[in-house]
């Protein structure tokens, strides 16, 4: 994850500073937002727009396996599949 920050750093920074001027102006008109759901309701999508741009620059994408009874992609961290059940295979060769 800290290669991926370092790389994106400069889009990092922007979105920081976005937040911050979106946070910026809700506390300048603060009063004037409280009373307005329709404002409220904007301000949170924007910021989790913000939020969700930041966390999709700087997470690891997950390690996938095939499933050996369906072939459905399964994250590697779990022991069955999602989609028939089936035992995976573990793959760092330990017993679970």
């Amino acid at each position: 994850m800290e290669a991926k920050i370092i790389i994106n750093r400069d889009q990092l920074l922007e979105i920081s500073e976005r937040k911050v001027k979106l946070l910026q102006s809700v506390i300048s008109q603060f009063e004037y937002i409280e009373s307005n759901p329709v404002f409220i309701e904007e301000i949170s999508e924007a910021y989790l727009d913000l939020d969700l741009s930041e966390t999709e620059l700087i997470n690891e994408e997950e390690k996938k396996i095939a499933c050996p009874e369906c072939a459905f992609e399964c994250c590697q961290i779990h022991s069955f599949c999602m989609a028939c059940g089936a035992k995976l295979p573990n793959p760092f060769g330990m017993a679970v």
